[in-house]
């Protein structure tokens, strides 16, 4: 015997006369005739099911006469007719799509943030001219012999300079005449202003030692691809940071004391310098090959000038982005009767390693981010606070992928590893919603650590803070084991709401104006998110907006199956959701009720009612 509720029905569910009855069956008949021929895009003739993926924007009928009331129905209609939207459904990858270019926006729009909030454009892009030229400059004013060549490889965007080579080569060994260095300067200026800053590409500078000046040419010809460290946004500062300097300085007199070069002789030194944003991260001695033998007596060491030149040629290296590694390759000589061997860096060249699975905006977005930070400490921790760990989730997720959930792996956790595996756009959603069911004091303290981790190196972290991080992802696979509180439920809402407009902005007028006609639908309810840890329950998949009477139909259904199950598994919550899905995702996405399908919402429930009885003994 089948269970009817009593329910408000909608104000076209009018009772119809026999010989109208018979009329409507006769519409009917001929729209299903219809259907049997050459199937239109996106319109819907039955019931075709796919778990957990809307069906989408289906066909829309022709609008509807505008009612009484002027201009204002009118624009009304017009409303509806265009939020129906177009006739082609939406199948699971179209929804992984509009999360992308949902969360590219984000990514967007803290890029712009960063760009725009408080900064000269025109002062940034003359502080990068300035940085490399005075390190060009300085770099020349060790060199005097005459037909000695310096080639530095900039890769050039949006005024920033990212140098990704460096080479010299050796003159003919005469000594030419002082160069002025202000005359070099000059040249240089103009180069990079005029020639070199408003392009976008690889540029490289050669410039070649004459008798008493040094020439300037330049190629920006060659095809090459965009390097992963290549920043877009010029930094508006004057040089390097002092930590950044002293951190190279003490790694480079390590390094110097373990070369020795045969008195009298010369030695070629391999070396690999591994940079992780503007940190030194490690370095490592390859080689020490000998290439002339001397009349003998003790080896020697380099020089403190070598040791400064090789800072000097590395330090711009360290303004790229992501990880990577400088290859270094260095000539050193003793002359006998010198106290220490002499030496110059013959080529740096960036290696870079496989790009990361991370999604191509992260850079973009951690640029961002450490451009506060590189500009002024306070400014930029600052700047990342007034967003909040929520907001940058998804350069969280992005910071997580870059650097391998190795770091993260900790004993305890199985859901957050899960969760953190998938597409850099699903991770990101999941966590911004996960984040939420930590207190605010735990919130507060992981958004400082990880801000550490990403502005300043995970090997800045004390044993004490790197517990704590670990302590905080294990307290995380605790919280989305754990039901939702109301409060947090009705947050969730709101945010699906927001995060739907996002998805379908065809609609987002519609629920601005008339969002209580139009509730948002949680395919899977967020009573049992907590069964489902390692998704998100906000998820576009998870959502469909709904005609308010179809979604009191589908909360009666729920309502039934938690009576019959006050504690059911997560499967039991999976199988009733496809049950309802297969009954109602017609009315998905849509405004009004869906043309050429031959049940009314009501019949749907009663024919979800029957199969749900019929998979959960006990059941009313």
């Amino acid at each position: 015997m089948s269970t009817r509720r009593d329910s408000p029905r909608p104000a076209r569910a009018w009772q119809l006369p026999s010989w109208g009855a018979l009329a409507l069956i006769v519409v009917l008949l001929v729209q299903a005739a219809c259907a049997t021929g050459a199937p239109r895009s996106g319109l819907l003739t039955g019931y075709h099911h796919q778990p957990l993926t809307p069906q989408g924007l289906k066909e829309a009928p022709a609008p509807r006469k505008p009612p009484a009331g002027g201009a204002v129905g009118e624009r009304l209609v017009a409303e509806e007719a265009w939020a129906r939207g177009p006739d082609v459904g939406v199948n699971h990858e179209e929804v992984g799509e509009r999360a992308r270019r949902v969360e590219e926006e984000r990514a967007q729009a803290l890029v712009l943030a960063a760009q725009r909030e408080g900064r000269d454009p025109e002062e940034a892009r003359e502080a990068e001219v300035d940085r490399a030229l005075a390190r060009m400059v300085g770099q020349c004013s060790g060199v005097e012999e005459v037909g000695a060549v310096l080639a530095f490889t900039f890769w050039v965007e949006g005024g920033a300079l990212t140098l990704v080579g460096y080479q010299e080569e050796r003159g003919g060994g005469r000594v030419g005449r002082l160069v002025e260095a202000q005359g070099l300067a000059r040249v240089l200026r103009l180069v990079l202003t005029e020639y070199v800053g408003r392009r976008t590409g690889e540029v490289v500078l050669r410039l070649r030692r004459e008798e008493a000046r040094w020439a300037v040419d330049y190629e920006a010809s060659r095809p090459s691809a965009r390097p992963s460290e290549a920043r877009t946004l010029p930094v508006r500062t004057s040089g390097t940071p002092a930590g950044t300097f002293l951190a190279f300085q003490e790694a480079a007199g390590r390094w110097s004391r373990a070369v020795q070069v045969p008195a009298g002789g010369a030695a070629r030194v391999e070396l690999e310098v591994r940079l992780e944003d503007g940190r030194l991260a490690g370095w490592e001695l390859r080689e020490v090959r000998r290439t002339r033998e001397g009349p003998g007596g003790s080896p020697q060491l380099l020089s403190p000038e070598v040791v400064g030149h090789l800072v000097q040629v590395l330090l711009p290296f360290s303004e790229g982005l992501g990880s990577r590694t400088v290859q270094v390759v260095l000539r050193a000589e003793h002359r006998l009767g010198e106290a220490r061997a002499r030496g110059r860096v013959e080529s740096a060249r960036v290696e870079r390693p496989p790009q990361p699975p991370g999604p191509s905006w992260y850079l973009s977005m951690h640029e961002a981010t450490l451009l506060r930070w590189r500009e002024g400490v306070v400014e930029g921790s600052a700047w990342l606070a007034q967003w909040g760990v929520e907001e940058l989730a998804l350069w969280l997720v992005g910071g997580i992928i870059a650097r391998g959930l190795g770091f993260f792996a900790t004993e305890g956790l199985e859901w957050v590893t899960r969760a953190l595996g998938r597409e850099p756009e699903v991770a990101a959603g999941w966590m911004r919603t996960a984040l939420k069911r930590l207190t605010k004091e735990e919130k507060t303290t992981f958004e400082q650590l990880w801000q550490k981790v990403a502005l300043e190196g995970e090997q800045t972290l004390s044993r004490g803070e790197r517990k704590a991080l670990r302590g905080l992802f294990v307290r995380l696979e605790e919280a989305i084991q754990e039901p939702l509180d109301d409060t947090l439920k009705k947050t969730l809402r709101e945010e699906a709401r927001t995060y739907y407009a996002e998805l379908y902005p065809q609609f987002a007028e519609l629920l601005r104006k008339r969002g209580v006609a139009f509730p948002i639908h949680h395919r899977r309810p967020l009573q049992y998110a907590h069964l489902f840890p390692d998704e998100n329950i906000n998820a576009g998949e998870n959502l469909a907006m709904l005609q308010k009477y179809v979604h009191g139909e589908i909360n009666f259904l729920w309502g039934r199956f938690r009576s019959a199950r006050s504690n059911p598994t997560a499967d039991e919550v999976r199988r009733a959701a496809e049950i309802i899905d297969r009954h109602f995702e017609p009315w998905y996405h849509r405004i009004d009720d869906p043309p050429g399908v031959l049940k009314t919402a009501e019949q749907a429930r009663e024919a979800a009612l029957r199969e749900l009885r019929s998979q959960f003994p006990g059941l009313r």
